[in-house]
């Protein structure tokens, strides 16, 4: 190759999502690439979060679009006209940096990204699964099945679970599987004590500490989570919950715990930076999501040796240690309850930890990339 191949990344926000932590961590891997250029492109403005800081500090290639909308003064009819203006603004972007290759990061954004990436005629289109595909409906999942079918992206899905799921849902036939990576050892260098990571978050040093981690939404059902715990602190006084993360359900979520009289038991930590310090300083991971197309969460927690109790909606390929419990589908709040004292229970793990070993994964990113790249000029 006598350049460098151009690829487009392309996201709504850089807040503290999953999803994020994946960009970013593809924007460390890529660099100083010999052979790709990767540039990120962001629609909305760079928000106070860990991942701007960090694109910030070590000059990450990133293009802030700053979130424009329309000009309408009406609340109503703007938001009808928003859509369009997103297009146009995509259309814009794209033809200013010209890719040979863009990479959309979850699937909702191809409503806004689709017609711009076909019109632009970038050759190579990817578009990755953050999210359950059974979540999309309506005019949402017929443009992800035209964007996979007419279109021909490739669909990058996230487990062989996710897979299944998504080929059933979108009727396509060929996809490649891409973990989320994690550096496991930076994760384990910045493990904390105990004792020294609840002082530093103002947690109660000798309670029996349950977390819960991510966005205050009704997707990660927090709501039932506060349940098992009231069922688990009607039988330890000495437990307390931190979840860590912000959400729209933050009012709900602190009223529900006022209305159990768990108002002093329930701590809500907001986003953190440093998760290492907060999975140091829990006893169990509760994961209560209605659905997840894979979870960082669990993967994370496992890494610095907590015990964790997942909701049927997490995929096995998230199990990596033998102290996972998934709970059954319907499980009560009293089962919970009693899953997250169980300080000794052995389950079996599913996969190995190299197999979501970051750089590996961005190794793997690549390859597909220029394999890709490779069949499309072989079929000019």
């Amino acid at each position: 190759m006598d350049r460098k191949l151009k690829v487009m990344h392309m996201v709504w926000s850089m807040g503290d999502g999953g999803a994020q932590r994946v960009i970013l961590n593809y924007l460390r891997d890529f660099k100083e690439d010999p052979d790709l250029d990767m540039q990120l492109y962001v629609y909305n403005n760079a928000e106070d979060s860990f991942c701007n800081r960090e694109i910030r500090e070590h000059g990450f290639n990133v293009t802030y679009l700053n979130n424009p909308q329309s000009k309408l003064n009406l609340p109503l009819i703007k938001r009808l006209f928003n859509p369009a203006v997103a297009q146009k603004n995509w259309e814009q972007a794209i033809r200013a940096y010209q890719p040979d290759i863009v990479h959309v990061h979850i699937s909702a954004l191809l409503g806004v990204t689709l017609k711009p990436i076909v019109n632009t005629g970038v050759p190579v289109r990817f578009d990755t699964l953050h999210s359950d595909p059974r979540r999309y409906k309506g005019k949402a999942l017929q443009t992800n099945k035209t964007a996979f079918g007419k279109e021909h992206f490739i669909p990058l899905c996230l487990t062989k679970e996710q897979s299944a799921i998504a080929r059933q849902r979108y009727g396509f036939d060929h996809c490649e599987i891409l973990p989320n990576g994690i550096d496991f050892a930076a994760l384990r260098n910045r493990k904390t004590e105990k004792a020294a990571a609840r002082a530093k978050l103002n947690l109660p040093e000798n309670a029996f500490l349950v977390l819960g981690v991510g966005r205050l939404d009704p997707i990660k059902n927090f709501s039932f989570l506060i349940d098992a715990f009231f069922c688990l602190y009607s039988q330890n006084p000495s437990a307390v919950l931190a979840l860590a993360g912000r959400g729209s359900q933050l009012d709900t979520l602190r009223k529900k715990a006022a209305e159990l009289s768990l108002g002093d038991k329930v701590y809500f930590l907001g986003n953190q930076d440093d998760m290492a310090m907060v999975y140091s300083a829990a006893d169990v991971l509760g994961v209560t999501s209605i659905s997840e197309s894979f979870s960082l969460t669990v993967l994370e927690a496992q890494a610095l040796g907590v015990r964790c109790v997942i909701s049927d909606g997490v995929p096995d390929e998230s199990i990596i240690t033998d102290r996972v419990k998934k709970m059954p589908p319907f499980a009560s709040p009293e089962e919970w309850g009693n899953a997250l004292a169980e300080r000794d229970f052995i389950g079996r793990k599913v996969c190995d930890e190299k197999d979501y070993e970051v750089h590996a994964i961005s190794a793997r990113l690549k390859q597909i990339y220029l394999h890709y790249w490779k069949e499309y000029c072989d079929g000019k």
